[in-house]
Formats: structure tokens, C-alpha cells, sequence
């Protein structure tokens, strides 16, 4: 088997593991981002929800925007609530290759339609095994959250019940609609712990259902059918509309322990980068993937692999937002997982918290509190 060379090889080809193969690339060093789809984002089971500060951020023509989404509706038990959001939607597929594209505009190059079959870290070398071999100084997994990197080396996410959401979502084809909104619901009937959304794009509009695994009473296919054909709140909008497309996927609700090895790294899903409370993790990975490029970077100037090198990565996540949001809100899940079993709306009060800024507003409280 033929083998080719880089310096870093990148497993996976969405918004984390193309914004690191961008930062390593622009840099000057050689690097391959490997996606096992044939099109970078074409098998992403996401709804396609961006704050319009990340986007910018992405450098991307305002092309890939399906709509702008200055509102957000959430539906509880109790009644509703209107936030003010300032978010886009998009198309994943589009999004993700675009994201890719500008990767290869830097130098990247993209090899599609490879499936990553196994991974060894050998004295001097990383070496990838697909239908090619690769060998490199570093490989960063942006794999999701199957990744192989907890499957052979036991750093990244690890999928249990009580830490992993399945989700299901489908395209419903709305020409031309008018919705501007997010639509967010909470209703056990849809999830036992999670929620139902809706959030619209130009000719389309992504519904979807997302819950924890170890709260999941009925496949989930039936829960987002109920919501398309007979929960009132949504039914009247959608029931009768064509279904495009549909598929289904693992979230992680919990961050992962560790994110480094030696001459490795782990990135966005596979990392466990994603809120959860909410399971939203474009942002988080987008982030996330720009800094585990410039730790990359570093590592190949400086020439060091080694684990007390690559270490340096997880010490600046921690210190990062995104990471205390993501921590704050998995120790709440955590309490109100807990608290489920004494009041069946825990899930929903939290979010409701969540949402509202109450728990926001109650950590600035205490960090004035502690404050000298």
C-alpha cells in the first residue's frame, strides 16, 4: 500500500476539524484533512443554528446564509417565551463544505470519501491507516463523537446513556415561508429530556427532536412523527408539507476527560465540545478547532509531540468561555439528571433557567460576591 506524507493529519472535515486544517495550513505546514463522506457536511444530522458572531468570524460569504433569526420562541408547559437572538440559519452541507473549501484555499488538501480505518502512533510517526496510508508528526480527531480516538487510545468522548443525546431531524419543504424564529419546545410528549425544534431556512424549514438516551421511552422516529402530524403547537404548520430528507445522530452531553495524547489531539464532538443543555456545538467547535491549530503549530516548530507538549492544548481550553459554559452547564444537567427522579419537569426547569439568563446572571453574582 502506497503511503503518503504530511504534517498533520485531520479526521473529519466539519467546522472544527476544517477550521484546524485551515489554521495548521496558513502556516505553511503540509496538512490532510481526511472526511469519510464523499462531500464534507453531507451526512450531518444538525439544524443549523450559528450566533452571527461565529459566522463572521468564518470569513464566509454571506452567500451561505439561508435566513437571519432575530428571535428565538420557547414553548413550556406553563406558556411561552420571546428572546431576542441574533443568529443565522444554514444548510450543513453547504456550511461544512464551504468551511472545507477554505481549508484548501490555505494550502489544505481534501481527501473525501475516505474512511479512517485505524490509527497507530509509532516512535517517530503517526501512521492512518484508510484505502491509503498516511504518515504524519500529528493527527487532531474531529471524528464525532464514535471517534476513534476513545476507541483506541481512550482519550476523547466516551458515549454512555446518561451522557449522550440521539437526535432525529428531517428537511421539510416550505417554499418561500416566512418564519424568522427559532422554535424551541418542551413537552414531554415530544422528549423526556430534551425538546423539539423548528428552525426555518429559505425554502425549508429543519424539524427535529433531540433526547438523552438513558430518558429515551419510544424510538424516536415516533417522537418527531407525533410532532410533524399531531402535537397541536406544530402539527397545524407542518402536517401534510413533503419530507426531503431525514436522519438521525449521537450528541455528546458531557465534555470528554482528556483531549490530548501524545502526537494527537481531539476536536469539537469527538472532544465532547457541545453544550449540553441545549446540544449545540457548532460554536464551541469552531473555536475549539482554531485553537488546536495554533497548538499544532507550535508543536511542528518546536518539534515537540510528546505528551507534557501537547498538554498545553487541554490547560488553554479550560481557561477558555467556552469550556466554562460547557462545564457549568453539564455539573447542571448532572444535578437536575438527579433531581428527575423526584419532579419530571427538571429538564424543562432547567432549560428554562438556562435560557432565561437566570443562571447566568446567578454565576456574575457570585464571582462579584468573591471578588476582593
Amino acid at each position: 500500500m502506497p503511503e503518503k506524507r504530511a504534517d498533520v493529519v485531520v479526521i473529519g472535515a466539519g467546522p472544527a476539524g476544517s477550521t484546524a486544517a485551515r489554521v495548521i495550513a496558513k502556516r505553511g505546514f503540509i496538512v490532510m484533512l481526511v472526511e469519510k463522506e464523499n462531500n464534507p457536511g453531507a451526512a450531518s444530522v444538525c439544524a443549523g443554528g450559528i450566533p452571527m458572531k461565529t459566522f463572521r468570524e468564518t470569513g464566509l460569504s454571506t452567500d451561505v446564509i439561508e435566513k437571519f433569526i432575530p428571535e428565538g420562541a420557547y414553548y413550556y408547559p406553563w406558556g411561552e417565551q420571546h428572546l431576542k437572538l441574533n443568529h443565522i440559519s444554514v444548510c450543513r452541507n453547504l456550511f461544512d463544505r464551504k468551511l472545507a473549501e477554505k481549508a484548501t484555499e490555505e494550502g489544505a488538501e481534501l481527501r473525501s470519501g475516505m474512511l479512517v480505518e485505524d490509527v497507530r502512533v509509532k516512535n517517530d510517526r503517526v501512521v492512518i491507516s484508510a484505502r491509503e496510508k498516511i504518515e504524519s508528526e500529528l493527527v487532531v480527531f474531529a471524528d464525532g463523537p464514535n471517534t476513534l480516538a476513545y476507541r483506541k487510545f481512550g482519550i476523547g468522548f466516551k458515549p454512555r446513556a446518561d451522557t449522550t443525546y440521539v437526535s432525529v431531524a428531517c428537511e421539510i419543504e416550505w417554499r418561500e415561508n416566512s418564519l424568522n424564529c427559532f422554535e424551541f419546545h418542551y413537552n414531554h410528549a415530544i422528549s423526556q429530556w430534551g425538546y423539539g425544534w423548528i428552525f426555518p431556512k429559505r425554502n425549508t424549514v429543519n424539524v427535529g427532536v433531540g433526547c438523552l438516551y438513558s430518558k429515551l421511552s419510544k424510538n424516536i422516529i415516533e417522537l418527531l412523527h407525533y410532532m410533524l402530524n399531531k402535537y397541536p403547537p406544530t402539527a397545524r404548520k407542518l402536517s401534510g408539507r413533503r419530507m426531503l430528507w431525514t436522519g438521525s445522530a449521537l450528541i455528546p452531553a458531557a465534555p470528554a476527560e482528556r483531549i490530548f495524547g501524545e502526537r494527537m489531539l481531539v476536536v469539537g464532538d469527538a472532544a465532547g465540545m457541545v453544550d449540553p443543555v441545549s446540544g449545540g456545538g457548532i460554536e464551541h467547535a469552531i473555536n475549539a478547532g482554531r485553537l488546536a491549530g495554533d497548538v499544532c503549530v507550535n508543536a511542528l516548530e518546536e518539534g515537540d509531540f510528546s505528551l507534557s507538549s501537547l498538554a498545553v492544548y487541554q490547560n488553554l481550553w479550560r481557561k477558555t468561555e467556552d469550556h466554562a459554559h460547557i462545564d457549568l452547564n453539564h455539573s447542571l444537567s448532572s444535578m437536575f439528571l438527579y433531581l428527575s427522579k423526584f419532579d419530571r419537569n427538571a429538564y424543562i426547569k432547567m432549560a428554562f433557567a438556562v435560557n432565561s439568563g437566570i443562571i447566568r446572571n446567578l454565576m456574575t453574582m457570585v464571582r462579584l460576591f468573591m471578588m476582593k
